[in-house]
């Protein structure tokens, strides 16, 4: 998912469905677990730090892919 186009698509407990677009001016380009345990998502136009014990579900959607994606 790191340097790819596409989307992410995070279901989080207590707060629904989250989605990150990845295209070509705001790809993934890391993922960093912090040392109070919460998770950073960095993209070339920012990031988005989350509580990885509330992720339930991810699913990734690349360019080239039909509908449902990867579910990781």
């Amino acid at each position: 998912m790191i340097g790819k186009s596409g989307s992410i698509s995070v279901l989080i407990s207590r707060i629904g469905q989250v989605g990150f677009a990845a295209d070509e001016s705001r790809k993934l380009t890391g993922v960093e677990l912090r040392p109070d345990g919460l998770a950073r998502l960095e993209r070339e136009t920012g990031s988005t730090v989350l509580d990885p014990s509330a992720v339930v579900a991810v699913a990734w959607h690349g360019e080239t892919e039909n509908p449902p994606g990867q579910f990781l």
